[in-house]
């Protein structure tokens, strides 16, 4: 290992995968991660990603990490004093070296530290000296690498804190900032990058090797580029936020692996809808989502991937599933910005593109309207031939070969057709002058309908295609939009802009919710069966279906003549969730002697099944007929708080899956959308003749649910109403489970 000054450090020590192993940072846990709690002034990360002079400390020419982040800067049109630091003062890219910091002539911006872990101390101790505010580190072995380097890692902070200096990393590769030309970025990439609009904050400094080249691959322009690798002190959240500020950026593209601050993320996600601006995140790991551990239904409804995607929905962040729809969904929202509306009109030369799109548009959620009578004839009279079918989307047959202008004409047709919000059209950037010329005839008109139609046009591929220069050189030239490398990405990427259009007015218009009450937890409430339960949320409003509890066959056959029969009867216990599962449930009882049976029958199945259990009696309750039954259950997420789930009740919502997840606290309105969200909403609007519910009286219903977990605040683990019968507008709980924190 080498001393501060000394050259860079053997692969080992940095790597490849991750210089910038993000991916084994995220995983080792919160001793890494809670360094970063402290947020991040915007203008103090905006000095860092700014420099105008720039220090190569362990600069060597030899070194692999060295040429990349000296060519990068050079090739990415660094202008600023450059500066490198080498122990032995050896010529390094062909410029002079400086044998330690304190012989620099001026104060660099920023360091770029190539040295290894055992140097990094006294480094950060020299730059204070010298005056360096910030630096980039891109060693590994600190917090991803177990208590030593953890503990390493936290001396950092502090010695860096304390003197007022900003680290990115440890473990990560740098950054890009396209508009000021500083490649700060230790690895083989392209360069230059193309400037653009769009940022990105990545957890992973590997993934940016591969994200950048490939962005610019598809044409897409990048703002700043900032990989965080450990987030010693400066997170991906954290840069995020500094993307929302900044002028350059119109979308903000982000690579997550985790999200350690929730309250800070949805905090940065909102601040960036009122600014305009789309985030469109990638967040690792759906495969390895845990479901909760918990005694009731909503357990298996929630997990931490299922939370981080109601999370995103919630509060407008459209969220993909890979690398490639990141890009495909960040370029065209970058050149269209919200798409208001769901209609899209597509026009195309080939039946079989028409067939796919559909297929594609349909499972986007895209609507796909007919043409208006006056689209046809318009389209008829611009030359189209008569044995043509008029469909959307369109196809403009074989004819193209007889008069080519036929597209052009069709597009422009669509983009005057009402029925449209925006307009796809079968379109690509040239891959060479060949392919320029090819399409000189209709090359004005299409570019005028691309760059400013009424409505938006935008242009894909029908299958993918790779940007060349030339054809980056040839939008640029005639100022034309982002044109997606397919209709495969490009259909879920439109739909996924107008999914944010209608999520940001959505979030506008809807009105605040009103806090909650604040309720204590009533004194015994550790041991509530049901029947507690029930009245606890009949006293804060909740409807709920009126029970007894019996301890004889005597007293339950009283009860069930006080209430009138049918009645159902249910064991009481605190200990005992799934009473079907231990024979603690009869239904429909008609008349004493059935009462009385079900009674001693509960009782003995309870005792042979569940001999553990508490048991404070049996619970009767009047039968009610049929209905609906829905799930609504509020459980404690360790990271993210009370998660609302609502779905179709019963022992049903296990197999089904068919359930909403919304954070609290949450609106009537926004829970509205969650039950129209279920696939099984018809059973909820008058399907096959039945009693259609007011969707608005059941969300009121639920919200005040909600109000209720929200309003006992830090003490609830875990409250859950299974069934909550709904038949036309009768709505009453029949069940209810409420678990609190463990006492300590």
């Amino acid at each position: 290992m080498t001393t501060m000054t000394g050259e860079a450090t053997p692969l080992q020590n940095i790597h490849t995968a991750g210089a910038a192993g993000a991916a084994d940072s995220t995983v080792q846990g919160a001793a890494v991660q809670n360094t970063a709690v402290q947020n991040l002034d915007t203008a103090r990360l905006r000095e860092l990603v700014e420099p105008r002079s720039i220090v190569i400390i362990g600069a060597n020419t030899k070194s692999s990490w060295s040429h990349f982040t000296h060519s990068n800067l050079m090739e990415g049109g660094f202008a600023g004093e450059l500066f490198m630091v080498n122990r032995r003062g050896e010529e390094c890219h062909g410029q002079r070296s400086y044998t330690s910091i304190a012989e620099l002539p001026a104060v660099p911006d920023l360091a770029i530290v190539l040295t290894g872990t055992n140097s990094l101390e006294t480094v950060l101790e020299e730059a204070r000296v010298k005056g360096i505010r910030n630096l980039i580190l891109l060693a590994s072995g600190l917090g991803e690498a177990g208590p030593e380097g953890a503990a390493l890692q936290e001396r950092l902070v502090e010695r860096a804190r304390n003197a007022g200096q900003l680290i990115l990393g440890p473990n990560n590769l740098g950054f890009i900032n396209s508009h000021a030309k500083v490649a700060a970025f230790s690895h083989m990439t392209q360069m230059p990058m193309i400037a653009g609009g769009v940022g990105v904050a990545s957890q992973s400094g590997a993934l940016a090797i591969y994200l950048l080249p490939y962005m610019a691959s598809r044409g897409v322009g990048c703002s700043t580029a900032v990989t965080v690798g450990n987030e010693a002190m400066v997170s991906a959240i954290d840069v995020m936020d500094m993307l929302v500020e900044d002028e350059n950026t119109r979308v903000i593209a982000a690579y997550l692996e985790q999200i350690s601050n929730p309250e800070r993320f949805l905090a940065v996600a909102e601040r960036a809808r009122l600014a305009g601006k789309p985030i469109v995140v990638f967040k690792a790991g759906r495969g390895e989502a845990s479901a909760r551990v918990a005694a009731a239904h909503t357990g298996s409804l929630v997990g931490d991937d299922k939370v981080i995607d109601a999370a995103c929905k919630q509060f407008g962040v459209v969220r993909v599933d890979n690398i490639e729809d990141l890009v495909a969904t960040a370029g065209i929202m970058e050149s269209y910005g919200a798409l208001s509306g769901n209609r899209v009109g597509v026009v195309t030369g080939s039946g079989a593109m028409c067939a796919l799109i559909a297929e594609k548009a349909e499972l986007a959620g895209l609507e796909l309207p007919t043409p208006a009578d006056a689209t046809v004839r318009a389209l008829y009279d611009a030359g189209l031939p008569s044995f043509s079918t008029i469909n959307n989307p369109m196809d403009t047959t074989g004819y193209i070969s007889v008069d080519p202008t036929i597209i052009t004409k069709a597009n422009q047709c669509f983009i005057d057709d009402e029925n449209f919000d925006f307009i796809v059209v079968n379109s690509s950037w040239p891959e060479n002058q060949l392919m320029a010329d090819m399409g000189r005839l209709n090359q004005d008109e299409l570019h005028r309908q691309l760059t400013s139609s009424t409505k938006p046009v935008i242009g894909m591929s029908f299958l993918p295609t790779t940007v060349t220069e030339f054809g980056r050189a040839f939008a640029n030239e005639h100022g034309l939009p982002h044109s997606s490398d397919s209709f495969d990405r490009g259909i879920p990427a439109v739909a996924r802009s107008a999914w944010w259009s209608k999520r940001s007015d959505e979030l506008t218009t809807d009105p605040a919710v009103a806090p909650a009450e604040v309720i204590e937890k009533p004194a015994g409430a550790q041991t509530w069966s049901e029947i507690e339960a029930g009245a606890f949320l009949r006293k804060h409003g909740v409807p709920y279906v009126p029970a007894a509890i019996a301890t004889s066959e005597e007293e339950a056959v009283a009860a069930a003549g006080d209430m009138g029969y049918p009645v159902v009867l249910k064991i009481a216990s605190e200990d005992i969730a799934h009473k079907t599962e231990v024979g603690g449930v009869r239904l429909m009882l008609r008349d004493a002697a059935a009462v009385a049976e079900a009674y001693n029958f509960i009782m003995t199945s309870v005792a042979d099944l569940a001999p553990g259990a508490h048991i404070q009696g049996v619970a009767v309750s009047p039968m009610r007929p049929a209905g609906n039954e829905l799930l609504v259950g509020v459980v404690r997420d360790p990271q993210w708080g009370l998660v609302l789930a609502v779905g179709f009740g019963g022992v049903m919502v296990e197999i089904l899956k068919d359930s909403a997840l919304r954070l609290l606290p949450v609106g009537p309105a926004e829970i509205r959308r969650m039950l129209e969200s279920l696939k099984g909403i018809e059973l909820l609007t008058g399907f096959r003749g039945g009693a259609a519910t007011d969707l608005d009286k059941l969300a009121e219903t639920i919200f005040r649910i909600s109000q209720v977990a929200v309003g006992l605040g830090d003490e609830l683990e875990e409250l859950e109403i299974n069934p909550l019968r709904v038949a036309g507008d009768e709505i009453e709980a029949l069940d209810a489970l409420i678990r609190w924190k463990q006492q300590s």
